[in-house]
């Protein structure tokens, strides 16, 4: 390649002597054609660095193209998504409104009905025989307080209100046994008292001095006699759980 460029350089030599010569110019020295040949040499490598530079930096850019395209992919894919959740968030919220307004119609025609419970509830304890009158009464209170209430929901106001009915049906069909105060003919006493479910209301003195029936005709309590103090202590120590259960002798008014 050496030698070429020696033959090439030698023949350019050769032609600008000629040139020379026919155009009476006279010819350039051999520094100067050595001098133009390396100027060639060196802007020829130029060029070919820019090139390889350009190559170079088209590679990375195509790189890069590669790159950004797939992370447009993968935005559009997002978007995508993006958008199915969006609309399906929009379409739960279509669901919750209307549900909201199913529940607030469902409450307007469910609340005056647990009123009206409340209501019967609170009536029952007033006609029924007085046992645990304080306690049953509270609780009332308590329900018509929970039905103002707009931190409770709708389903745990009616559960509270049910539960209040299983109690007061449980009632009727239990025994049981506590202390009470009574007045009968303007006294008071300390006593025991046995109930019957709801047929019979009892009450014993702890001494045994003393036994009264609660007599729903006149809304009063009343003594008994007879000899039922033994029974109402038996019907005590039965529903206490301190005996087993037995026949009791009590007297039922009627």
């Amino acid at each position: 390649m050496k030698y070429l460029k020696f033959l090439i350089s030698l023949s350019l030599v050769a032609s600008i002597h000629t040139f020379a010569q026919e155009s009476e110019v006279p010819p350039p020295s051999l520094e100067d054609v050595i001098d133009a040949e390396s100027q060639a040499a060196i802007d020829s490598k130029n060029r070919q660095e820019s090139i390889d530079q350009l190559d170079e930096e088209f590679i990375v850019l195509k790189s890069d193209i590669q790159f950004l395209s797939q992370e447009l992919d993968i935005t559009n894919a997002y978007n995508n998504q993006l958008r199915k959740l969006i609309q399906s968030q929009e379409e739960e919220i279509i669901s919750i409104n209307e549900q909201i307004v199913q529940l607030d119609q469902t409450s307007r025609d469910v609340t005056p009905f647990m009123i009206e419970m409340v209501n019967a509830l609170e009536q029952l304890i007033e006609i029924d025989t007085p046992f645990l009158y304080e306690e049953r009464t509270q609780r009332v209170t308590e329900l018509a307080a929970l039905l103002d209430r707009s931190d409770i929901s709708i389903s745990e106001k009616f559960r509270r209100i049910f539960e209040a009915y299983q109690i007061e049906n449980e009632f009727g069909r239990t025994i049981e046994a506590y202390k009470d105060e009574i007045s009968i003919e303007n006294e008071t006493y300390n006593v025991d008292v046995f109930r019957l479910g709801r047929v019979g209301l009892y009450a014993r003195t702890p001494d045994g001095s003393e036994a009264a029936i609660y007599n729903s005709k006149i809304d009063s309590w009343e003594f008994i006699s007879g000899g039922y103090e033994d029974d109402i202590l038996t019907a005590l120590r039965i529903s206490r759980k301190e005996l087993p259960p037995n026949l009791i002798n009590l007297p039922v008014i009627k």
